[in-house]
């Protein structure tokens, strides 16, 4: 999401930066003007992340979603009448030039305002340097004090652009070519890279006997040895050439063009299959025998009490993640019965009774894993499929390679979650290959390749609830509010969203990792569509809670979905159900418009 031009000039920056420590590790340093340039081209602020320990408030950028660019100057005055900032500069600016200054009452047009004119005691000028004061047109006010920074540098935005532009900055792959050119038969051309990739091309023109003006070995040279912007320079060429021939100009260039189209494919298909070659997967095998029937009806709950609401409402399938998005403290905490078990590692007991009361209802239990985990905490999911065992529960839920290849170790059954993106027949292919019951469909596929995708093998679908669309290891609550660069847990005092400019609300949930876990703004419903779903080959159907305002609405919507799929399988009818009926603020999702 950033410019070629901010790509070109940091990649250019870091690269010397490398090569000039590998050189010389004790005397690496950073130049004033490497600084300044990678200040230039955007920032709101550094930060060396999670490098050095946890930053905490210190992250994140919340005062400007802007580039900050740096500073250029500072505000002398201002005048009303002619609507010109007088500044001294600290830094040069010149005509086409971006400025912000600072605590301005600032107007749209004066946002990232491009510097047009200028003028010093002498009059208009195109540019000026450190020191000099100045006059910009300005139709915002500024107080006296304020700092100019300047967001935009014309000229290196325009080096840099010439440079990637015209290919100035990319790394050449050297290769040699051996041009055979002979009356009477096509040209022939090999080009060779120095990782043995060679490719071999001739002519379709018939090289002609000279009469008059034989083509020159430096002309034959010139053609073939032009690679532009190829990946390719010409390292070596060597030219076996009988008599004088005359061959055109075109057609050597056309001999080249498809020597270098070649190499370039033959390198790209060589990289796949080398980066393929472990992948145990064989796509197309048709449709595949379906869980059942029936399509399930599966619900991603997070406590006791929702658990029993989706059991009471008809789910299947019961996907459980206790204490996942509840407070720290509250994790392991047994309701009603005096003691506070605020161990994070001790919450076998409810695992055990969600279980329990899974089997009682005669319903299958997986268990919830993380979306993210590093290795320091495998030995919290390590846990988590003991008690797959332990219990009795019919499996786990994953969400990661990593965490998939554990439970296959295992021997645990597993399904594999949405955010594996399962988007093709190849991913399902391989994952089912690979041990897993069913894969949960990535949620931006529309309907109909929902379609395509199912007839490959058992896949699930989410049809109602907040989808999480990001998971943030900074803790955005504990940023903003923690006291001292301590987190004193403010997410346990009250509820927190992120308001957009629509005035749209975006729930935050903090997990007992301390990330962040964003929701949508608003819930997924498929409540209407039911019938469509379930003729696209899906062997699942699920609830996804996150967000939910308590059992109650976990039991109601679990109701309508059940009676829905029912209706369906028995009669091919509607249930007539409508998201309205179920509340506000629904979306369709991708379902019938894809990512746009």
């Amino acid at each position: 999401m950033k410019r070629p031009e901010y790509v070109a000039g940091v990649v250019r920056i870091y690269h010397r930066l490398i090569d000039r420590y590998l050189k010389d590790p004790a005397g690496y340093s950073v130049s004033e003007e490497e600084q300044e340039t990678l200040t230039q081209l955007f920032n709101r602020g550094f930060t060396t992340g999670y490098f050095f320990g946890n930053p905490r408030g210190k992250l994140m950028s919340r005062e400007n979603p802007h580039n900050r660019g740096i500073p250029a100057g500072t505000v002398i005055s201002y005048d009303r009448r002619t609507k010109r900032l007088r500044v001294k500069l600290s830094n040069s600016l010149r005509l086409g030039d971006g400025i912000m200054v600072e605590n301005a009452e600032t107007r749209p047009e004066d946002k990232g305002k491009i510097i047009s004119s200028m003028y010093t005691q002498k009059g208009p000028v195109y540019s000026a340097e450190k020191g000099e004061i100045i006059e910009i047109p300005f139709d915002s006010r500024a107080p006296s004090g304020s700092t100019v920074y300047r967001t935009h540098d014309k000229k290196l935005m325009d080096s840099l652009k010439k440079e990637s532009e015209f290919g100035a900055m990319r790394p050449k792959l050297p290769v040699s070519l051996t041009a055979t050119i002979t009356p009477g038969k096509p040209a022939r051309l090999e080009v060779k890279d120095r990782d043995s990739n060679t490719v071999t091309v001739e002519s379709e023109y018939t090289v002609e006997k000279a009469e008059k003006s034989p083509t020159s070995r430096a002309q034959i040279e010139k053609q073939l040895t032009k690679l532009g912007n190829t990946l390719f320079e010409a390292d070596e060429i060597s030219l076996n050439i009988k008599e004088d021939i005359f061959i055109p100009v075109g057609q050597l260039n056309d001999l080249r063009t498809k020597a270098i189209s070649q190499l370039e494919n033959l390198r790209i298909l060589k990289w796949k299959r080398e980066h393929a070659g472990n992948l145990q997967f064989s796509p197309g095998r048709g449709k595949l025998q379906k869980l059942s029937e029936k399509p399930l009806l599966s619900v991603s709950v997070y406590s006791l009490e929702g658990l029993e609401a989706a059991l009471a409402g008809g789910a299947d399938y019961i996907y459980f993640g206790e204490g996942l998005f509840r407070k720290p403290e509250e994790i392991g905490r047994e309701k009603g019965s005096g003691k506070e078990e605020t161990s994070l590692k001790s919450p076998d007991s409810i695992f055990e009774r969600a279980v329990l009361k899974t089997r009682a209802a005669s319903r299958k239990i997986y268990f919830n894993t993380p979306k993210i985990v590093k290795d320091s905490e495998m030995e919290y999911v390590e846990e988590t499929l003991s008690r797959v065992s332990n219990y009795g529960a019919n499996g786990v839920l994953v969400s990661n390679l990593g965490t998939f290849n554990l439970a296959k170790e295992k021997g645990i059954p597993c399904i594999a979650d949405s955010p594996l993106n399962t988007y093709n027949s190849y991913t399902l292919s391989m994952l089912l290959q690979n041990g897993t019951k069913m894969a949960v469909i990535s949620p931006e596929l529309t309907l109909e390749e929902l379609k395509e995708v199912a007839s490959y093998g058992p896949v699930e679908c989410i049809v109602h609830g907040r989808l999480e669309l990001m998971v943030s290891e900074h803790c955005l609550t504990g940023g903003l509010f923690g006291k001292g660069g301590q987190c004193n847990t403010p997410c346990a005092s009250g509820n927190f969203k992120l308001v957009d400019e629509k005035n749209y609300e975006f729930p935050l949930l903090m997990d007992s990792q301390c990330r962040t876990h964003l929701l949508n703004s608003k819930s997924l419903c498929m409540l209407e569509y039911i019938p469509e779903i379930i003729e696209s080959g899906v062997s699942s159907l699920r609830i996804e809670t996150l967000g939910m305002n308590g059992a109650e609405e976990i039991r109601r919507i679990t109701e309508k979905y059940r009676k829905a799929i029912d209706v369906y399988c028995k009669s091919g009818g509607s249930a007539k159900e409508k998201c309205e009926n179920v509340g506000k603020g629904f979306t369709t999702g991708h379902y019938f418009r894809g990512v746009q």
